[in-house]
């Protein structure tokens, strides 16, 4: 039984071109050029939502919370031509699965939908070791969703050899500060040791 998809974007070359593209009998396509039309077509039965963030000159960020609330089934990855950090961010807390950007290649986004599709419905929610490693999507957007931007800021510094004392200095704030922000980088990345700590931050491209 093939995946329902649907396709949400203003550009109607885009959608063609991703349907052309990524066609196959696992695969079932619909499209979809405003937020009004999308809430006719989605259904119980929708599995994954391919979603521009701008579409007709209206963010749709905003709606991803209620749609997922809706149809809690739904799978939805942001594909964008935005290579920005704060909307990453945006999208993870409101609930996105994966965010792309419209120049990934083929391989990547077939890699990308095939990990979302087969993932847990929340992990956005409920990071785990494993999610981030297999559904990272070689890219920040985990770790942006996951860290704030103080803890980030820290990561790189450890990553970079700085001590907690180094940092502190650099940042204007207590060692005892950075110590507990180190804590919690390793807690909410389900890390043990620094040089598990600094090798993420390698893999993800921080440093």
């Amino acid at each position: 039984m093939p995946y329902d998809i649907i396709i949400a974007d203003d550009h109607e070359v885009i959608i063609n071109g991703l349907i052309t593209m990524l066609g196959n009998d696992y695969f079932n396509f619909q499209k979809v050029n405003s937020l009004s039309e999308l809430d006719s077509k989605l259904s119980d039965s929708t599995h994954l939502l391919l979603l521009d963030i701008n579409i007709g000159e209206v963010s749709s960020i905003s709606s991803i919370s209620s749609l997922r609330s809706k149809y809690q089934q739904l799978k939805i990855i942001i594909f964008t031509s935005y290579h920005s950090p704060a909307l990453r961010r945006e999208a993870a807390a409101a609930g996105a699965h994966a965010f792309l950007t419209k120049d990934t290649s083929k391989e990547k986004l077939l890699d990308t939908i095939g990990k979302v599709l087969d993932g847990p419905t929340n992990h956005i929610f409920h990071p785990r070791k494993q999610i981030i490693q297999e559904v990272a999507l070689q890219d920040p957007f985990l770790t942006d969703g996951i860290l704030s931007e103080r803890q980030l800021e820290i990561l790189k510094l450890v990553a970079h050899g700085n001590t907690s004392q180094q940092i502190a200095e650099a940042l204007y704030i207590s060692k005892h500060t950075v110590q507990w922000h180190r804590k919690n980088i390793l807690s909410k990345l389900e890390l043990s040791t620094v040089g598990e700590m600094i090798r993420y931050a390698y893999e993800k491209g921080l440093v």
